[in-house]
């Protein structure tokens, strides 16, 4: 694994420049870039390193004699060799070519057993309906999601899924609602998931609560920008995991006061076996990142 660093300040901050720090700590061209005008007296200063690099922290320090602010993000990188050894891996949209879906446009889902208050655990029940204007996006794509990590597949890829034999999946069709209210079948699958995870061990890092559901205690968990997520499990907690797993926690902001038609629904990860990745990877899909969990037993 390999942790790549990215920050960003604002040159003006800077008596004497952005080259008063960069030079200082040797940041070139080779991992620094100034932006060539300011954007409303802000000019932007992006250096993008390795963990690891000896230049970050003194650019840091420097930052700070200067009481500047800075914008800081981690972002975590695996060898081909760490993920094949994963028992379970983390399957996070990176958001480039997602489309709008989920129940503001129709799609159904059964609340019997999910959170009154932030309706966490909600069971779809009907086809993924998404937003017609945004079928272009899908031109030259075999997968992507929704803004709510729905999962979208080309019937190919689906098939080619279905072939390896993965336990607890499952596709429902998808629609497109069109300007006129037309509903649009297309040649699509959402991949679903059955199986839900017990919650993750206190041991995982890279995850804070911000507004969190003071009914279920599910909804409500974010990443952070400067740590980057690392989920940890106990091996008990995954003995009876599947091939496609949800997490129990469900992530990003929720807005719910009971009429699904209206809701914000935060929204489960999904957790999936190397078998299941590869044949993603196979395929050319570039629209994931796969972080590994951790297994670790703190029964001690």
């Amino acid at each position: 694994m390999r942790t790549e660093v990215r920050i960003c300040f604002d040159g003006n901050d800077i008596p004497g420049g952005a080259q008063a720090v960069l030079g200082p700590a040797r940041c070139g061209p080779d991992v620094a870039t100034v932006d060539d005008e300011p954007v409303l007296g802000r000019l932007d200063v992006w250096v993008t390193v390795e963990g690891t690099d000896p230049r970050l922290p003194v650019l840091l320090q420097l930052l700070r004699d200067h009481r500047a602010s800075w914008l800081e993000r981690r972002k975590d990188y695996y060898t081909d060799e760490e993920l094949d050894r994963a028992q379970l891996i983390i399957m996070r949209n990176r958001g480039e070519n997602d489309v709008f879906g989920g129940p503001r446009l129709g799609t159904c889902y059964d609340m019997e057993g999910a959170c009154a208050t932030c309706g966490a655990g909600a069971r779809q029940t009907s086809a993924l309906f998404i937003d017609g204007e945004d079928i272009p996006r899908l031109e030259g794509l075999r997968a992507t999601s929704t803004y709510y990590s729905d999962i979208l597949v080309d019937e190919a890829l689906a098939e080619a899924l279905a072939g390896i034999g993965a336990t607890g999946l499952s596709f429902r069709a998808v629609y497109a609602v069109m300007p006129d209210k037309r509903q649009l079948k297309l040649r699509w699958r959402q991949l679903c998931a059955a199986h839900t995870l017990p919650p993750m061990s206190p041991r995982s890092t890279g995850i804070e609560r911000r507004d969190a559901c003071t009914s279920c205690g599910r909804s409500g968990f974010f990443t952070k920008m400067d740590d980057p997520p690392r989920l940890v499990y106990r091996p008990r907690d995954i003995a009876q995991s599947e091939d496609v797993n949800l997490t129990w926690e469900w992530f990003e902001d929720w807005n719910f006061d009971g009429n699904v038609s209206e809701a914000l629904f935060s929204y489960p990860w999904f957790l999936v076996t190397p078998k299941v990745m590869r044949v993603f990877r196979d395929a050319g899909v570039t629209a994931f990142d796969w972080l590994p969990i951790r297994v670790e037993d703190d029964s001690a």
